[in-house]
């Protein structure tokens, strides 16, 4: 494994095909949208390579001293080598130092392991948004909100 990097808008392409990896299609977002996103100067997105290949990223934007995490994706075979924890821990600690004051992310009801690594980085449930995931599912869920605040 390589440290940390900063993914830039010429990473979209990799960056896009980690997520399609990570989610199912109809929820896997385009090159185009992630290059969008990667151009945002509000957003960052740090990324971890394996091997010389994007192992995981996360994807974080800021506005008004809140950072909204959008998403995280781990290559399937690069699972349970805490690569999602270090990523979150690493923009937890940058967008600190930026001053920010509360990181929030959403993530489905029935994705308990994604709900019990982001309780172990500090995060608390504090909200719900009732059937916000429909993409390739019989049956929508819930997102369930959540937040950690960063002291200054």
């Amino acid at each position: 494994m390589s440290g940390l990097l900063v993914l830039r808008p010429d990473d979209a392409g990799r960056v896009a095909l980690l997520h399609a990896k990570s989610f199912s299609e109809s929820e896997a977002w385009s090159a185009a949208s992630m290059r969008d996103l990667l151009k945002d100067p509000n957003v960052l997105t740090l990324g971890i390579l394996s091997d010389g290949q994007l192992a995981a990223f996360v994807m974080g934007q800021t506005v008004a001293g809140e950072t909204d995490i959008l998403t995280i994706a781990t290559d399937p075979h690069q699972r349970r080598k805490g690569l999602a924890g270090r990523l979150i821990s690493a923009l937890v600690k940058r967008v600190g130092e930026r001053g920010v004051t509360r990181i929030m992310l959403d993530v489905a009801e029935d994705n308990l392991p994604a709900r019990e690594l982001y309780r172990a980085h500090g995060f608390a449930e504090d909200g719900r948004r009732r059937r916000y995931y429909r993409a390739a599912r019989n049956v929508p869920v819930d997102a369930i909100l959540m937040s950690r605040s960063l002291s200054l």
